[in-house]
């Protein structure tokens, strides 16, 4: 991260910090450190009394901060090893639960492990699309989080569900359509 642009490194920062404000559980020091393999890693080490934390990212440039559900993923893996008893730990459950945690705005990026109708991952650079495929996903990322306790299945009904709100006549179905 030393070699980055100051500038880069304080927008890196700053997304970091709006991110944080919805892991309350995720106290203390953080500590960051760069990947070449992945899009982010966090590892978690505890010795019983205290856990340390670390989020590794791609090295900063210009077009390659990365996203804020990026960013809330890997911090979900934190809240995951906290929780590891109350919270399942794969990936897909990890994007499950970083949509039901982020608001809809900060889903600036797909889920990586979920399984995502190809008319939104088409049109995912378009605002339009960007910002209804958010509010759905949040919105049925909380219910599948919630119909967890009755249903081990609720990821994949996370995913039946938003592909048939995306292909069966929501607003956003008719939009992409257009496009």
């Amino acid at each position: 991260m030393e070699r980055s642009n100051p500038q880069l490194i304080y927008r890196f920062q700053s997304r970091i910090g709006s991110v944080l404000r919805y892991y309350p559980e995720v106290k203390g020091e953080i500590m960051i450190g760069l990947t070449t393999t992945y899009r982010g890693l966090a590892s978690t080490e505890s010795d019983g009394v205290h856990m340390q934390k670390k989020l590794c990212f791609p090295s900063l440039t210009r077009s390659g901060l990365p996203t804020r559900f990026i960013i809330g993923h890997e911090l979900m893996h934190i809240v995951q090893a906290k929780k590891s008893r109350s919270m399942p730990g794969t990936e897909r459950s990890c994007d499950i639960y970083t949509l039901a945690r982020l608001p809809p705005r900060f889903i600036d990026h797909l889920p990586v492990y979920l399984k995502t109708p190809w008319k939104v991952r088409l049109h995912w650079s378009n605002e339009r699309v960007r910002n209804m495929a958010s509010d759905i996903m949040h919105d049925l990322a909380i219910e599948a989080v919630i119909f967890r306790k009755e249903n081990p299945k609720y990821i994949s009904w996370w995913e039946n569900q938003f592909n048939e709100v995306v292909n069966n006549g929501h607003p956003i179905s008719r939009y992409i359509d257009r496009l």
